[in-house]
């Protein structure tokens, strides 16, 4: 049972939700996102190694595969510090459509770099998540693209999809929770040295911060990418993609439940059902 696509991605779409509700938690009571994104970051890294023996150990012996995995991480800390202050600032259940322009981004990397053809069911995908995040910013006659949060998610999805763009393919060549500890601690340590942040301010986080959400999240994120990972080995990539993309409206609805973000549900619905069909199109 461990070992099928319908079990790991079940298990990932459930740590995902937890996930979104309870680093909103942690970072609103942060002093400095930087410091504790770094700590909860740095400590997934560190637990998900538990899971190492557990699967086959290999690792590539081309020196350029190690250099690609380290210029990814480099994306990936600037992505998880710049969200680490959009998700502060933003709804969970607006924050998790506004995170699928990443798919927007992509696409374009895969015409521009990698000689994608041009299909018209992709482009349908991608106008229609772009629909569903002006659905979502638009309110009262306005759209909230002056909202600094707002232009930190798209900023932040933008350096998301080149570094998922150069780390393409790279996971399956590693012990795969290891690679998954190489994805978190090292954009941990780049934060840290990239922000100047001080190790006491790293400590302090855990020490005035939330400890319960802090622990939660880093004892999940690693075993959150493991399972999406895993699913993807073990199912066929468009049902999978299909499945993954319902995670968009149970962050809605989750997000309406626990955290009692009522404001403009059915909007947000709406616009996440819509996000959720773009995904798809554009992904498969």
């Amino acid at each position: 049972m461990i070992n099928t696509w319908w079990f790991n991605i079940i298990v990932s779409l459930t740590l995902f939700v937890i996930y979104n509700l309870v680093i909103k938690k942690a970072l609103n009571k942060c002093v400095n996102d930087g410091a504790v994104i770094s700590l909860i970051e740095f400590l997934a890294g560190i637990i998900i190694l538990i899971l190492c023996p557990f699967f086959k150990w290999q690792f590539p012996t081309d020196i350029k595969v190690y250099l690609l995995l380290f210029v990814s991480c480099i994306f990936y800390a600037i992505t998880d510090r710049i969200l680490a202050t959009a998700r502060n600032g933003l709804e969970v259940s607006s924050y998790g459509i506004l995170q699928q322009t990443s798919s927007i981004f992509i696409f374009i990397w895969g015409i521009l770099f990698f000689k994608e053809p041009i299909i018209i069911k992709k482009i349908i995908g991608l106008l229609l998540i772009i629909f569903g995040n002006i659905l979502v910013l638009y309110k009262k006659g306005n759209f909230s693209l002056k909202n600094k949060y707002v232009l930190f998610s798209f900023l932040g999805n933008l350096f998301f999809s080149i570094g998922v763009s150069i780390d393409v393919g790279i996971s399956e060549q590693f012990n795969l929770p290891f690679y998954v500890s190489m994805t978190l601690t090292v954009p941990a340590i780049l934060i840290i040295l990239m922000n100047r942040i001080k190790l006491k301010s790293v400590i302090n986080e855990f020490k005035v911060g939330d400890k319960k959400s802090i622990l939660i999240v880093s004892s999940i994120w690693g075993l959150m990418i493991c399972t999406k990972l895993r699913a993807y080995q073990f199912g066929t990539f468009s049902t999978v993609t299909i499945v993954n993309a319902t995670s968009v409206i149970l962050n809605v609805i989750a997000a309406y439940f626990f955290l009692k973000e009522k404001d403009s549900v059915i909007k947000k619905i709406i616009a996440a059902i819509l996000v959720a069909i773009g995904t798809i199109l554009a992904k498969i």
